[in-house]
């Protein structure tokens, strides 16, 4: 029997970023919640330092966005890129990026937010720090989750206080997996993954080297990779001080044979003082979940994706699941939401799960592509000109993995049955580029309201009808009304604004997307409605072809 049992209308299981970012969106909505992880909320071995613009703008809206500037990472630092022959040995090509201070003031054009750069180690605090201002979100480290059962009212969930062995039962409504690329929840629905597993095998060294920075040639970076050690390298900044994430490209079961420190002593090419903290082995996946989606059990972040940690679009990605998932629920737990809200959850995330891991995979593969030259490392006029031949490769191929701002900003939700199409082409989805549009699915366009305020701070509680020139959308707000959906409407007399959002009347969901524009209401306010809450029917065959990975 049971010792306890809480009622709760969302359980999440696992308290990672992605968890963690989940139960914000719930908590800021005023959705109760419980959290539970089987951990202690450590981080052992850091990764996942990229925040992306999409990512602060869902954290500005949470009122922390500012917090990810106070943390222990100094803002002046500069993230540059270097690829270099070993670390103290011939510089081969060099991307210059900004520091969070740069890049912040550079901010404004297509977002009021700039990229930061935020490790683990204080992100994950972060979110949970935030958590406890809620009252309504309960977050529990040590709670282990033994089993699940679907009714047609809600889960019933068996957990296990660890430290106490107490055990407790979990009524809730729905249940969101975000318990990581092993997760249990996943595994227990019997869903798989499809994909490539295992691409290629690296072994990791979490590391302390206190004159790291000082002693090598490149100037301060972000990350070095390295070209002519016996195994190609990934040398990362954790604290832009003196942890690093070293990581090395290694054949199958050959990183458990290797020495950790012979590894480190190879990437950098000189003794350096450095303290081997942690070493393991991982595996880089190309694969999505079949289904994101069990009754009333969702899959979020890595449970639903796996894939190469080249671009920086793990957590981003999955925090992106989240926000998606996490107004559904709050819309549906509130009466005003229907079923197809919920279904629409897959069919909007999964695409983009399956984009971003082809992605990712696309900048690993262009990695690999990379020539060796056995000159590299020699003095003299050859040295010099395989050198220039391996930094002109580099230079022409490898940017990308750090330019992608249409990889943060420009996706977009096509044909999703909460979505009112218009009827006009898809515009193009280029990983470099961003270009705003308030095509039906896009992220709604950022632009300066007043100093400091953005069009994207209108967007969050319920939906937004923005209204140019003469367009009153009178009967769509009254269909609203109707309907119990919580509608704002704002009235915008910018000209260039106008322009940007390139149509007199334009519905904005919760998270920020558009879900319907038009010159006007075409007689059926109602159907708009009605579709956009999810509750309505939509005909056979209207819904988005199933995406698929290369090769699956």
């Amino acid at each position: 029997m049971s010792d306890a049992v809480i009622e709760a209308p969302v359980l999440i299981v696992g308290a990672g970023p992605v968890g963690l970012a989940l139960a914000c969106e719930l908590g800021w909505r005023g959705l109760p919640c419980l959290v539970v992880d089987q951990g202690d909320g450590s981080v052992v071995f850091p990764a996942g330092e990229a925040i992306f613009v999409r990512t602060m703008e869902h954290l500005r809206r949470w009122g922390i966005a500012d917090r990810i500037h106070e943390s222990g990472f100094p803002q002046d630092y500069q993230r540059n890129v270097v690829f270099c022959t070993r670390l103290m040995g011939y510089r081969l090509a060099r991307f210059e990026r900004d520091s969070a201070v740069s890049a912040r003031a550079k901010s404004g054009q297509h977002s009021p937010e700039a990229a930061a750069y935020c490790p683990k180690v204080w992100f994950d605090p972060m979110l949970r720090d935030h958590l406890r201002s809620y009252p309504h979100v309960q977050l529990e480290y040590g709670w282990r989750l033994d089993t699940l059962e679907q009714g047609p009212e809600g889960v019933v969930a068996q957990v296990t206080e660890i430290a106490t062995d107490r055990r407790i039962t979990v009524r809730s409504h729905y249940l969101a997996a975000c318990d990581g690329a092993k997760s249990s929840v996943r595994r227990a629905l019997g869903i798989e993954f499809e994909g490539t597993f295992a691409e290629g095998h690296n072994l990791g060294i979490y590391l302390r080297a206190k004159d790291l920075l000082t002693r090598q040639p490149h100037g301060t970076a972000s990350q070095f990779l390295t070209m002519s050690t016996r195994r190609r390298s990934s040398l990362t900044t954790v604290n832009g001080k003196d942890l690093w994430r070293l990581s090395l490209y290694v054949q199958p079961g050959e990183a458990e044979t290797l020495d950790p420190a012979e590894c480190v002593r190879d990437a950098f090419g000189d003794d350096l003082d450095v303290e081997i903290i942690r070493a393991q082995p991982w595996s880089g996946h190309r694969v999505v979940a079949r289904s994101y989606r069990d009754k009333r059990v969702f899959l979020v972040g890595d449970a639903a994706h796996m894939l190469w940690p080249k671009g920086g679009f793990g957590a981003n990605t999955g925090i992106g699941d989240a926000v998606d998932l996490g107004w559904k629920l709050a819309a549906v737990l509130a009466g005003w939401g229907g079923e197809r809200l919920l279904e629409s959850y897959e069919v909007e995330r999964r695409p983009i799960g399956v984009r971003n891991v082809e992605e990712a995979a696309s900048n690993r593969a262009a990695d690999g592509d990379l020539p060796s030259d056995p000159l590299l490392e020699a003095p003299g006029p050859e040295g010099d000109a395989a050198r220039k031949r391996v930094s002109d490769t580099i230079l022409a191929t490898r940017w990308k993995e750090w330019n992608t701002v249409g990889v943060q900003l420009g996706y977009r939700y096509a044909n999703s049955p909460v979505i009112v199409p218009d009827g006009t082409p898809q515009p193009p989805d280029v990983p470099s580029e961003y270009v705003p549009s308030t095509w039906p699915g896009c992220r709604a366009p950022h632009a300066w309201l007043s100093p400091g305020r953005s069009t994207l701070d209108l967007f969050g509680r319920g939906f937004v009808l923005l209204r140019f020139g003469t367009a009153r959308g009178t009967a769509l707000a009254l269909a609203a009304v109707r309907a119990g959906m919580p509608l704002e409407t704002v009235d915008i007399a910018d000209a260039s604004i106008a322009n940007l959002y390139a149509a007199p009347l334009v519905l904005v969901r919760p998270d920020g997307h558009v879900a319907w524009r038009g010159n006007d209401e075409s007689g059926m306010p109602d159907s708009v409605i009605a579709q956009v809450t999810g509750t309505r029917e939509i005909a056979a065959g209207s819904q988005q072809p199933r995406a698929q990975l290369q090769g699956a």
